[in-house]
């Protein structure tokens, strides 16, 4: 039950990023964000769109840091770039919505909160909980068995040595 749940939530986190691909993609084509309200007063056309660009970017690198959580999720220092990587999103969300005002807090701002805090949740709840970081327990008896193999067939090969 353990192993299909863990599967599960890697899927969840691979879906995640995937949306993270898709804030990347609709960044860089219709060029707007959950930003949209800043630099309309822009002397140059590229200028209006630069905020797109940097949210596309950041979540380009999140999507890519996520990927690598969802592949390496039994290492410890990736699971804690994910976990970064979320709480830094909905920093960015939550602070540019109700602190700076720069955006209104709709669809765009709501649901990428929801989606990540439920990834932070799961983040810091699951690997923890399955015990996927405690170094299994058959490991031991299996050192043990190939130490005690090898050490007999030294004793074959070199009978003149151990005497």
């Amino acid at each position: 039950m353990d192993g299909k749940l863990m599967y599960a939530f890697r899927g969840w986190i691979a879906f995640v990023a995937f949306v993270d691909l898709g804030t990347a993609v609709r960044s860089y084509i219709e060029k707007r964000s959950f930003l949209n309200n800043i630099s309309s007063d822009a002397e140059y056309e590229d200028e209006k769109y630069t905020i797109s660009r940097v949210v596309g970017i950041y979540s380009v690198l999140k999507a890519l840091a996520l990927i690598h959580c969802t592949l390496f999720i039994h290492y410890k220092p990736v699971v804690s770039m994910g976990i970064c990587s979320i709480i830094v999103t909905i920093t960015l969300y939550l602070t540019e919505t109700l602190y700076f005002h720069a955006a209104t807090l709709n669809f765009l701002v709501i649901f990428p909160c929801v989606l990540n805090a439920i990834t932070l949740a799961g983040l810091l709840y699951l690997p923890k909980h399955l015990k996927l970081w405690d170094p299994p327990v058959e490991i031991d008896e299996d050192d043990a068995h190939l130490l005690k193999h090898a050490n007999a067939l030294r004793r074959k090969r070199n009978p003149r040595k151990m005497n």
